[in-house]
């Protein structure tokens, strides 16, 4: 078996690399993130469309609340 004894060299890269490569990184990041919201949250936003466009569809203002009087804000 044989076994190194040396401590690896230090990989060194330009300044301008290193910038390149974490903007790179944070843009790929931001883009994976903009789609995986954009798709959890559009499914759902065009499904409420078309069910409060229908007349028979419930609406906060249509109940009434018998928990609390008309004025309650939520609030001290």
């Amino acid at each position: 078996m044989n076994v190194s004894t040396t401590i690896p060299t230090t990989v060194q890269i330009r300044r301008e690399h290193l910038i390149g490569l974490i903007v790179a990184a944070a843009a790929l990041a931001a883009t994976i993130t903009w789609l995986l919201v954009a798709v959890a949250f559009d499914s759902g936003a065009t499904r409420t469309q078309q069910d409060v466009s229908r007349p028979s569809a419930v609406t906060p203002a249509a109940t009434q609340s018998t928990g609390y009087p008309s004025d309650y804000r939520g609030m001290p």
